[in-house]
């Protein structure tokens, strides 16, 4: 015997939970029928199942969870015979799980876009409301290639973005690494040897020495002290105004600042680009469109440009007022938007991003790559300097006598 969490209604329509036990799903339908109660929707409990509840449901797994669901359509089956094939799938446990779900509200009489409302966690907003849009004009089939399109370019631009900071990422590691272990390791020893020496040392080897030993007799306290501040900077940037005040300073540094702004206008203007061609409202489109923005700097603009839209100004004049769009969009824009052709307008907005982000990246890893060697190369010269200098110093002294 197993206990299920479950979802009921009554007779009345009203909706019940409670926990059963009962060999499988057919014997606590049976159980909940005799009380007069119809299942809508059921866990079962247990280690297993609680590790399912919380499954990751990541980028990749919406693209194939997208791909599946556009077979089914595409096919011709019915939406609740694909999501029970589907959630039979044993090679691919997280879409089984998914299809579970979305396939049991669909069945208690939800449409496809309120089933996955009810789980936020797999589904974002965007991805809901373009099938809500597919299922109120009959093309189902078009929003989901659509999505698929999306939610791949935004895999791809993820791995993009990734890649080219693989490395600068690899060398700023191995520079903190090799701090670390220098200061841990080699100066404690180099400290010993050299002040029993009794000589006078020169000013590199001094602070190289104080701080050393300085590390070694603090230790403890330096790395529970570090631990607070990581733990404690962590929480504040959970916070709205820590989050705020870091995006405002990376949005300030130059280089980084216009990178970051260009990234997250690529989103916006993507999203933007693919709802409204999915027929959704123009509110509904730029309020979605600024949700995907990280920055919340520039979040706060571009939905300050929804606010203005809706109040009855024009979306060029509307981005013209945050300061954040270059004049060349808001062209753009105007024009698309006197001639009636804003989705195609906000498409070549969005294909002119996806050339210049990767530009940007570019420029920016051209000045970060030689900072980061420069500094490596300041430590090295550093070290020389601390260990060979007195050594100089004591030969140069025994060749004097």
């Amino acid at each position: 015997m197993a206990t299920f969490s479950y979802r009921a209604v009554d007779g009345d329509a009203n909706v019940l939970t409670g926990k059963v036990q009962a060999r499988d799903e057919s014997e606590l339908e049976k159980k909940l029928n005799i009380q007069g109660l119809t299942l809508i929707e059921s866990v079962k409990a247990g280690f297993l199942d609680f590790r399912r509840e919380r499954i990751t449901f990541r980028q990749q797994d919406l693209s194939h969870f997208s791909y599946f669901l556009h077979l089914i359509v595409s096919s011709g089956m019915s939406i609740m015979n694909g999501l029970k094939d589907l959630k039979e799938n044993r090679e691919n446990v997280k879409i089984a799980h998914v299809a579970e779900l979305i396939h049991n509200k669909v069945e208690s009489g939800m449409s496809l876009s309120d089933a996955m409302q009810e789980h936020p966690g797999f589904f974002p907003n965007y991805y809901i409301q373009m099938i809500a849009a597919g299922e109120a004009s009959g093309s189902l089939e078009k929003m989901l290639t659509d999505l698929m399109r999306y939610i791949e370019w935004q895999i791809n631009f993820r791995k993009a973005v990734r890649s080219a900071l693989a490395y600068p990422a690899m060398v700023f590691s191995a520079v903190t690494l090799l701090v670390i272990v220098l200061f841990t390791f080699v100066f404690p020893k180099l400290v010993a040897v050299l002040t029993g020496l009794h000589a006078d040392l020169p000013l590199p080897t001094k602070i190289i020495i104080v701080t050393a030993e300085f590390i070694n007799a603090n230790f403890l306290y330096l790395f529970i002290g570090i631990a607070v501040l990581i733990i404690s900077i962590k929480m504040w940037l959970k916070t709205y105004e820590g989050k705020r005040t870091v995006d405002s300073i990376i949005l300030a540094v130059p280089f980084l600042g216009d990178l970051v702004r260009k990234i997250d206008l690529s989103r916006y203007c993507k999203t933007m680009s693919t709802l409204y061609s999915a027929g959704l409202n123009i509110e509904k489109t730029l309020s979605i469109s600024a949700a995907v923005v990280h920055n919340t700097v520039l979040a706060e603009a571009l939905n300050s440009v929804t606010e203005s839209v809706v109040n009855g100004e024009s979306i060029a004049q509307s981005m013209q007022k945050t300061g954040v769009f270059p004049s060349l969009i808001i062209g753009m824009i105007s024009i698309g938007e006197k001639t009636g052709n804003l989705d195609s307008a906000v498409q070549r907005v969005s294909d002119m991003f996806d050339k210049e982000v990767p530009e940007t990246l570019k420029k920016v890893l051209s000045y970060v790559e030689p900072m980061i060697i420069m500094m490596l190369g300041i430590i090295v010269l550093g070290v020389l300097l601390s260990v060979f200098l007195p050594i100089y110093k004591i030969v140069g002294g025994i060749r004097v006598r």
